[in-house]
């Protein structure tokens, strides 16, 4: 199967436009299945988790306890287009507090997407702060 670039970054763009809001509403079931079956989610500061099962619990366990928010942007693809890729992006982090919205975190995304079955799927996600 021949994939254009445009394809590829639109399947990434989907994928990670997904995982934000999943994660954004808390909904750690959705991010696990956003993974592949061994998906690995590895976030600094926090741990490494492998398996839809591990990243499920590990994403229970960051819950949010306010309204937050995760804007993803500057998506580039670092690879050739394909079934599989890696791409990088740029992540703000928002939390709403008392005092209004407030950035928390700025960092990135390092991300090997693949399309399985249809679906594009982390393979594997990076996540760095600055």
């Amino acid at each position: 199967m021949t994939i254009s670039a445009e394809e590829a970054l639109a399947g990434v763009q989907s994928v990670i436009a997904a995982y934000a809001h999943a994660i954004d509403a808390g909904d750690a079931g959705s991010v696990a299945d956003l993974f592949t079956e061994d998906g690995v989610s590895e976030i600094a500061g926090q741990g490494t988790f492998q398996g839809r099962a591990a990243i499920r619990a590990a994403y229970g366990a960051f819950k949010p306890q306010a309204p937050q928010l995760h804007l993803v942007g500057n998506t580039v693809l670092t690879s050739p287009p394909g079934e599989e890729v890696t791409a990088t992006s740029n992540l703000v982090f928002f939390a709403r507090g008392e005092q209004g919205w407030a950035v928390q975190l700025v960092g990135s995304y390092e991300d090997t997407v693949a399309l399985v079955d249809g679906a594009w799927q982390f393979r594997r996600r990076v996540t760095s702060f600055s």
